[in-house]
């Protein structure tokens, strides 16, 4: 068969189906290719710290404080002072006082039969302060007149002057405390015996005696020479007990009729006790505090 001039031409029905999709296409292939990318991010790493805080240790509530002691502190008096030749031949009979050492006679109504030989005053003068031990009697001092050696007057005053007013106080318990010793008198036997005491820091109230061995005290009497004496004590040995004016005690053994002899017993009177060490405060075990910390995320690709 052979096509004629007049024959129809054969089209397509839906051209427009093809344009739409390839408008589909090409819209879906921009879509794809500018679309919002998934966002990447990097978070650091958690960071644990660890802090150990010393445990805090409550403060302590007792407050160190000096306890009030019941006996009323002596009173300072005033007075006057002259100074003397001091020679060893004092009326306490102390034996070996160096010539130039503090020393004090008291007036006759102070000295009180010997009482308060060998104990301390701490006097107060025009030019300074010194310690002084009571080792004489003043026989024409009037009342709170006192006599000193040349050494404890010049520690207070100017020697030219001659006279000094004077604040005197009396010491008790004088620290360091003395050692005590003993003289046994030259006359002392068997039948009587005579011992002076010294190095007790405060005035002597009694002394007692008795056999070594056991038995009952005996009281001595105390004699305005310092010495105290009893009759018909024995033999010996004995033990001493020394009692002062504030109650302190001390036993002394052994002792035996020696007459002239001089011993030290490395004994003392009493005791100045050293203040309680503060008991350790045991602190808490400390406190230890961890910290984790998650940061917020830093690095982000997109």
């Amino acid at each position: 068969m052979h096509r004629t001039g007049f024959e129809p031409e054969v089209r397509s029905g839906r051209p427009w189906l093809w344009t739409a999709l390839a408008a589909a296409v090409v819209v879906g292939a921009v879509t794809w290719m500018v679309r919002p990318q998934p966002v990447s991010c990097r978070s650091a790493a958690p960071t644990t710290t660890w802090v150990t805080v010393p445990a805090s240790v409550a403060p302590d509530s007792v407050i160190p404080q000096q306890i009030p002691s019941t006996d009323a502190p002596p009173v300072p008096e005033r007075g006057e002072a002259r100074f003397y030749a001091f020679t060893p031949a004092v009326a306490c009979s102390l034996p070996d006082l160096p010539l130039d050492g503090y020393y004090v006679g008291v007036p006759t109504g102070e000295y009180d039969g010997s009482l308060p030989c060998g104990t301390y005053v701490d006097i107060d003068g025009p030019l300074g302060s010194v310690r002084a031990q009571i080792v004489d009697r003043c026989p024409g001092c009037a009342p709170h007149q006192y006599d000193l050696s040349r050494a404890t007057f010049e520690a207070i005053a100017n020697t030219h002057d001659g006279v000094a007013p004077i604040r005197i106080n009396r010491v008790r318990d004088p620290n360091p405390a003395p050692e005590l010793f003993y003289r046994v008198q030259q006359s002392s036997s068997a039948d009587w015996i005579g011992l002076l005491f010294s190095g007790s820091g405060n005035p002597i109230r009694q002394v007692d005696l008795r056999a070594e061995s056991g038995g009952d005290w005996r009281n001595l009497r105390r004699g305005y020479d310092n010495y105290w004496s009893v009759s018909g004590a024995g033999a010996g040995p004995f033990t001493a007990r020394v009692t002062d004016v504030y109650g302190h005690e001390a036993l002394i053994p052994n002792l035996t009729i020696e007459p002239g002899q001089l011993r030290h017993t490395g004994i003392r009177l009493y005791s100045l006790d050293a203040p309680a060490p503060l008991a350790p405060v045991t602190a808490p075990p400390p406190v230890v505090v961890v910290t984790t910390v998650v940061p917020a995320p830093d690095t982000c690709k997109s």
